[in-house]
């Protein structure tokens, strides 16, 4: 079976610095070459920004006609409406955090491109429970089936070196903005005598500064090897975000053997007290205590922190290793591939 993944016109995939999505289809390609089957990345790249999406999805059918293919798989709603609007059988997995967020007038237009791009689906992979139940709630029937998969993580990359931890370091990796809420992890930690590096692009310099700090390293962008290397080494990972649907940091930090802390943006991943701590997430001020309660116990318990690792490496191997996760993509494609099949022309 020879399946397309189709990118968003936005970065190149490869990523060559920041693109959560485009990594993953990277990892999603290998894992599904190393399992037999065909696959190949549909994308172009224009100039970097946002809306270039737009263009690339509209040349998208132009681009198709040049391929074999007995699938299509969308990751952004722009390219999958376009696949409908052509007529396209296609699975869709969405990413979006327009589900559960939406304060301005383009988050409201990506939600409504999120619910038409998962109606027009000949499949849709949800990439958690929860996400599954929001869009049957929220999608106009009739739906399409709706299959529940997340997304892996190499778990050879994304390994814990043990002899190298300190006890003293929590890492934090993510676009440095505001929305991920850096701030509150630099709250937590303080007095802890943990210190935070966090790893990616600096997206507001403002915001950078105002974090800035005893104990607080900004990396920027890292080379793979280098973040490979922290996960590896660090003790402790935090995620302050308030709103994602799954995260790829999450899942290396649990592959690493690190006990994950978070909020909401880690509920159904993170199993509080067994793979890190899920902090309740009301009050802003609420959580960043909470959050440092947290870090106070792992850093005073050295056999607990490295118990939490241990299950959080062993949750990471048995759920989300790649070759856990691709047989069941193959299943909806293979589903998909013959309804389109038996459908005339």
């Amino acid at each position: 079976m020879r399946i397309l993944l189709i990118g968003g016109g936005v970065h190149p995939i490869p990523p060559t610095g920041y693109g959560a999505i485009e990594r993953i289809l990277t990892d999603l390609r290998a894992a599904l070459e190393a399992a037999g089957e065909e696959a190949e990345i549909v994308n172009r790249v224009r100039h970097g920004r946002m809306r270039d999406e737009y263009p690339f999805a509209w040349e998208l059918p132009r681009l198709l006609r040049r391929e074999r293919f007995d699938v299509l798989h969308a990751q952004t709603p722009v390219v999958a409406n376009r696949l409908a609007l052509g007529g396209r059988p296609y699975v869709y997995t969405s990413h979006s955090r327009h589900w559960y967020y939406r304060e301005a007038l383009t988050h409201r237009w990506g939600y409504f491109l999120e619910r038409r791009a998962v109606r027009g689906a000949r499949a849709v992979v949800a990439l958690t429970d929860r996400l599954a139940g929001t869009m049957r709630a929220t999608v106009r029937p009739p739906l399409p089936p709706i299959s529940v998969i997340p997304f892996g993580v190499d778990t050879d990359r994304f390994a814990p070196r043990w002899d190298r931890r300190t006890g003293r370091r929590a890492l934090g990796v993510g676009v440095v903005a505001p929305f991920k809420r850096w701030h509150l992890a630099v709250a937590a930690l303080e007095g802890t005598g943990v210190s935070l590096t966090i790893a990616g692009p600096i997206a507001s310099e403002s915001y950078a500064e105002s974090l800035r700090g005893p104990g607080v390293t900004l990396a920027g962008e890292v080379p793979d090897s280098e973040l490979e290397r922290l996960f590896a080494e660090s003790d402790l990972l935090v995620h302050p975000s308030a709103v994602e649907i799954l995260s790829a940091t999450v899942l290396e930090g649990l592959s690493a053997g690190l006990p994950v802390l978070g909020g909401a943006a880690v509920e159904g991943v993170v199993e509080d007290g067994v793979t890190g701590a899920v902090v309740p997430d009301q009050d802003a001020a609420a959580f960043a205590r909470g959050l440092g309660e947290r870090v106070r116990l792992l850093v005073a318990e050295d056999d607990r922190r490295r118990r939490i690792g241990e299950s959080a490496r062993a949750v990471a191997l048995a759920r989300y290793a790649w070759p856990r996760i691709v047989p069941r993509l193959v299943s909806v494609y293979r589903s998909v591939a013959a309804e389109t099949a038996s459908r005339p022309a």
